[in-house]
């Protein structure tokens, strides 16, 4: 107060709702225990939604006009036959896990990749797939295409990447 002189000295301190040391450290200890499961799920979750992107990918082109009138109409039924059956299986496991995924994938371009091959005819230089007018975002697992296909990807590292093991 100033007319008297008298002084109080406060301090104010707000420890209330503060995390303790061992409470930092204790949270520190659980999140290094659970980053390997959560790396796992990362990848799990990423190879799904690479065989969705897959499945519509595949999906699209094969309905894009400069593309649906060369495949062979019992070819193309059974490639969409094949992508259905991927798209449900997806929404019915979607728990499922990585390798799984990776299977599917496989599986679909065994149907596919033969089919787009030969629509392509096969004088596209060795291009798999063949895809006139290419993909969007080139397809999964192909490196952008390269020759008459998909631009390559601007970053291969962004989206999904499948590794095959003989």
């Amino acid at each position: 107060e100033k007319s008297t002189g008298k002084e109080n000295k406060i301090t104010i301190t707000n420890d209330k709702g503060r995390l303790s040391q061992e409470e930092i450290e204790r949270m520190v200890e659980e999140a290094e225990k659970y980053k390997a499961e959560d790396d796992a799920n990362k990848h799990r979750v990423e190879a799904k939604n690479g065989l969705e992107n897959y499945c519509y990918s595949l999906k699209t082109s094969i309905g894009a006009e400069e593309v649906k009138d060369k495949i062979p109409a019992d070819e193309k039924e059974s490639l969409e036959k094949a992508i259905e059956e991927t798209i449900s299986w997806l929404d019915s496991n979607q728990a499922a896990e990585k390798e799984e995924f990776e299977e599917k994938q496989k599986s679909l371009e065994g149907i596919a990749l033969p089919i787009l091959q030969k629509m392509g005819g096969g004088a596209e230089g060795g291009m798999p797939g063949g895809m006139p007018g290419g993909m969007p975002g080139g397809m999964p697992d192909m490196g952008g295409m390269g020759g008459a296909g998909a631009p390559p990807a601007e970053d291969p590292a962004a989206g999904p990447t499948i590794e095959e093991i003989d």
